[in-house]
């Protein structure tokens, strides 16, 4: 198994990275992806860029040498599962939204709170897929949230940096991978890079996954054909 795209990804408009959207493409194309995905923070994030970082981001180029970039953001999740404060007019152009947990903006409370926060998430429609959900700080109800995903059109990430740089992850995650397969889930395997060298970064993942016998079709970003496929039912041409 392997992955043809990287959908989450940060560049320096969210200061704890350290690469521009063109080095960031270039690590991309290093690794011989096709798509990348720039998904800086939303602005709630300390150090996040404002809300018109959002709605400029239409003038990044669908493709920059050879590889397909696409629009996005990585939402913040706030208590109550509200989101980062920004207006409908700046979120135009993203064309691919994850919400995470971050420590900033919702302090780890109890399993009953984050099972909360991610339900409304679920029925938020501006959102694709929930990130680094195997962040042992926010545990919640796996198996209520991931077997309600497909009802609601929600991708899960399974996120590769998150086995490096939060303890208990690898466990959490393929918890949360073995309910993705049990329920047919689609997931996205991601590096959530904050600098071009780690862009399409995932053999932690990739592993846990093949251990486990994850089935590689409900991997969107493991293929060109289901990637396409994914964006083109959002309205979105990548390719040509």
């Amino acid at each position: 198994m392997h992955i043809v795209a990287d959908l989450h990804t940060h560049t320096i408009a969210s200061t704890h990275a350290y690469s521009t959207v063109y080095e960031m493409v270039r690590g991309a194309k290093a690794k011989g992806l096709i798509a990348i995905g720039i998904t800086d923070h939303g602005p709630d994030m300390t150090d996040g860029p404002h809300e018109w970082h959002f709605s400029n981001l239409n003038i990044i180029p669908r493709e920059i040498d050879g590889v397909a970039v696409i629009r996005g953001i990585e939402f913040n999740i706030c208590p109550g599962g509200a989101l980062d404060r920004m207006s409908e007019k700046s979120l135009e152009p993203v064309e691919f939204a994850l919400a995470s947990f971050h420590d900033c903006c919702f302090a780890p409370s109890t399993r009953a709170a984050h099972t909360e926060a991610l339900e409304a998430v679920l029925h938020d429609k501006r959102v694709q897929a929930f990130g680094h959900p195997g962040n042992p700080k926010f545990d919640f109800d796996m198996e209520h949230i991931i077997s309600q995903c497909n009802q609601y059109g929600k991708l899960v990430e399974i996120n590769s940096n998150s086995f490096a740089i939060r303890k208990g992850s690898r466990e959490n995650c393929t918890k949360i991978a073995r309910l993705c397969k049990k329920y047919q889930v689609p997931i996205v395997v991601d590096s959530d890079s904050h600098i071009e060298y780690t862009v399409g970064c995932v053999d932690n993942a990739l592993e846990m996954l093949e251990e486990i016998g994850f089935p590689e079709e409900l991997v969107v970003n493991s293929s060109r054909e289901r990637l396409d496929e994914y964006f083109r039912g959002r309205g979105l041409t990548l390719f040509g």
